[in-house]
């Protein structure tokens, strides 16, 4: 859908930061240039996009990405250690 490969991660995403590049007013709120707009619907964000009224607030994007992943390793630690610990009690047992 869009040329920009950073205009893409909207795509991945169900929510998106933006920061208003003109006056907007977006759900009832008026935004003037250089104000966020935090977690706008993808739909809302593409609309924006395009109208060229918003970019993607990559910082706050990166800091998402950056919590996702390590959401992610947490889980992982989670399920590894679970798993040790089930092992050991499994060799206890015996």
């Amino acid at each position: 859908m869009f040329a920009d490969p950073l205009l893409k991660l909207i795509e991945r995403v169900k929510r998106v930061d933006l920061i208003a590049k003109a006056t907007i007013k977006h759900n009832g709120k008026w935004f003037n240039p250089g104000d966020s707009l935090k977690k706008v619907k993808k739909e809302d964000g593409e609309r924006l996009l395009e109208l060229n009224v918003a970019e993607i607030d990559e910082l706050a994007e990166k800091l998402r990405k950056t919590e996702e992943e390590a959401k992610k390793k947490a889980e992982e630690v989670k399920k590894q250690a679970e798993k040790e610990s089930s092992d050991k009690n499994e060799t206890q047992k015996k």
